[in-house]
């Protein structure tokens, strides 16, 4: 098998495979999916939340959150603490809370997008629906951000695309692989630990088979 970077982003990549059979092309592409280990909110504690979004919601966006991570630190129980406390301008508007607002124990562990939006808070009481908001909104929470993968839930998969087609026409055996990460993982950290894990795999079954013969 032959491997050629054909294009390469800050954090996307264009491989292209030749002599390569689509089966492997495709465990390859699984494996990034639905094994390669990243961090995640994983459990809240809101503490104060007066905002448009019920507590369920926030949970929902927090969780999606990418976290910036480095699997040399991967422990497998290992739970990382969050903060989150905003409020709302005293005079009338609102503001935007964002991810950078994310406060983790761990210093190197952070939002891998600084702008992701995640709930809005407004000054003044408004009426939408037929219901009063509550002025000065804020919110106060504590998250837990724990190690998982994306066969578990999808806010553990560490790519956005992960694809591959056929090179040219007619050729099975030439492949070109777009990689996409979502900013927690280097996307070549993600094609790397993909193929190790596949090898340990591999040789996981190896042995096995040499024992039942």
């Amino acid at each position: 098998m032959e491997v050629k970077i054909v294009d390469r982003g800050e954090k996307e990549v264009l491989i292209a495979l030749s002599d390569v059979k689509v089966r492997f092309a495709n465990a390859l592409r699984r494996v990034m999916i639905a094994e390669v280990p990243t961090l995640a909110i994983d459990e809240l504690a809101i503490r104060e939340n007066t905002s448009l979004l019920y507590d369920e919601q926030l949970a929902l966006r927090l969780a999606l959150v990418p976290l910036k991570t480095d699997l040399k630190d991967y422990k497998e129980d290992e739970q990382i603490t969050l903060t989150l406390k905003a409020t709302s301008p005293e005079k009338a508007g609102h503001t935007m809370v964002y991810s950078k607002e994310l406060i983790a124990s761990d210093p190197k562990v952070e939002a891998a997008s600084e702008n992701i939006p995640i709930v809005k808070l407004i000054s003044t009481e408004r009426e939408i629906g037929g219901i009063k908001t509550v002025a000065r909104q804020k919110i106060a929470l504590d998250a837990i951000a724990r190690w998982g993968i994306g066969r578990e839930h999808a806010k553990w998969q560490p790519v956005t695309i992960c694809s591959y087609r056929n090179e040219s026409d007619g050729d099975e055996r030439s492949l070109l692989f777009t990689v996409e990460g979502d900013g927690s993982l280097p996307v070549d950290e993600i094609i790397l630990e993909a193929a190790r894990i596949m090898q340990e795999k591999c040789e996981r079954m190896v042995e096995a088979l040499k024992e039942l013969s």
